[in-house]
């Protein structure tokens, strides 16, 4: 029986191999899918201060990112997704390029039946780079410590500190590329005042700015100081004195006062300074001598805070000088103008003592007038001396005057000027526009 099967068998073998070579060879040999993969625009470039990009990518297959070779980006870059099936969007992130050149990386593209796309992600570089890590810091009145800046940078650079800012401090104003990191400080605030300074940072052909900024103490502001000093004796000398105050304060005396002075002197701080000073310090004036007949007095201003200032005025007094004699002297009288019933005159005069009064003294018969022998126009009262204008009025048209000037003195008695001036009035009125020049004919006398 079992015989007959195998023969059976053999039997049937060659009608299966003629069956199987029927067959044709495409009917036999397996071909793969025709596949679709690659990356629109081909390599992916990004501007320097650019940090992303996406890219498009066609396919009809599965794909995947490998042998991404970072480059000159490091850590920063990443390529997201990984992976896909069909179309897609390729995300690339990266920082901006501070650098001068221009950083490259590459990354290959393939398909699961072994497409490959090689792609290149260039960023350009962006010449002269500066990043500033913060643009304003903030301070309060009394700070707690310093506070950071970090440049990053690829060329060197220098910070500029506005000139009279003495209260912010920076522990390095000049650096190299890279990254350097700053301390910035500030002392103490000693005003109620906000205050503020923009610091620019140069690098290249270009410059960066931060700003620091303090808030003013709080509270009310104080000032104490002796309401009067001790007198001077006419020899003058210097005295100096407490300033009392929470805050920073500044001394003036009038610009009129020409004899007392603000000297230099160490305020709490141990600063030296003229005038003013910080908190509890001293400070010191020096007085002239007076070569007058009398006494004089000044006041010393001083003025603490901004937002709510307070004011002291201290007193200071300086005795005359004794032995000296008073002095009033009487310059020479001009004649401006002479009409018909009027005349208009300058002089001038000096007195280290109050006057009493001052004008002119005039007579169209007597030649060296006076107030017993003529009649008188007083000009003004009191002051110690200047520049005069007096105006003679109701005069006779066609009459010579002679006239002089003349200063009541508190002890010295009437001064009256070294020349006497001689005048004739008009005839007539003036023409409109007919000019008011002196007669040409006038002289003055002595």
């Amino acid at each position: 029986m079992k015989t007959k099967n195998i023969i059976a068998i053999l039997a049937a073998l060659p009608i299966m191999a003629g069956l199987v070579a029927c067959k044709s060879d495409d009917e036999t040999t397996a071909k793969p899918a025709k596949e679709r993969l690659r990356v629109l625009g081909g390599d992916i470039e990004i501007r320097s201060n650019d940090e992303t990009t996406s890219v498009a990518v066609s396919a009809d297959c599965h794909w995947r990112v490998q042998d991404l070779d970072a480059g000159d980006f490091g850590n920063s870059l990443t390529v997201q997704p990984r992976e896909g099936i069909g179309d897609g969007t390729l995300v690339v992130s990266t920082d901006q390029n501070t650098t001068k050149a221009d950083r490259t990386a590459t990354f290959v593209l393939v398909s699961d039946g072994g497409l490959k796309q090689k792609v290149t992600i260039r960023q350009t570089g962006s010449g002269d780079g500066m990043n500033l890590s913060k643009g304003t810091f903030t301070f309060s009145a009394v700070p707690e410590g310093a506070q950071l800046l970090t440049i990053t940078s690829n060329t060197s650079w220098t910070i500029q500190v506005p000139a009279g800012i003495s209260w912010l401090h920076l522990d390095k104003t000049s650096g190299t590329s890279g990254v350097t990191t700053i301390q910035i400080s500030v002392d103490n605030s000693a005003t109620d005042a906000q205050r503020s300074a923009t610091l620019a940072v140069l690098y290249g052909n270009s410059s960066a700015e931060f700003t620091v900024t303090q808030e003013g103490i709080t509270g009310q502001i104080f000032l104490h100081a002796p309401e009067q000093l001790s007198r001077f004796n006419y020899e003058g000398g210097s005295q100096e004195f407490m300033v009392e105050s929470n805050a920073e304060w500044q001394a003036y005396i009038p610009s009129s006062c020409t004899w007392l002075h603000l000297e230099e002197s160490r305020d709490s701080t141990g600063a030296i300074r003229i005038g003013s000073g910080v908190g509890n310090s001293m400070l010191r004036v020096r007085c002239d001598a007076n070569n007058t007949t009398r006494d004089r007095l000044t006041a010393i201003i001083i003025i603490a805070g901004s937002k709510n200032p307070q004011q002291a005025v201290v007193l200071v007094e300086q005795a005359a000088n004794g032995s000296q004699q008073s002095v009033l002297t009487v310059g020479d009288l001009t004649s401006m103008y002479v009409a018909n019933t009027s005349a208009e005159f300058r002089f001038s005069f000096v007195s280290d003592e109050e006057v009493v009064d001052y004008g002119l003294v005039f007579s169209p018969t007597e030649q060296v007038p006076t107030r017993e022998n003529a009649e008188t126009v007083t000009v003004g009262r009191g002051g110690f001396g200047g520049n005069v204008m007096a105006t003679l009025d109701n005069l006779q048209p066609s009459t010579t005057y002679y006239v002089r000037a003349y200063v009541l003195g508190t002890t010295l008695g009437r001064v009256y000027s070294p020349n006497v001036v001689t005048i004739t009035t008009s005839s007539s009125q003036h023409e409109p526009g007919e000019s008011d020049n002196p007669d040409p004919t006038l002289a003055p006398r002595r």
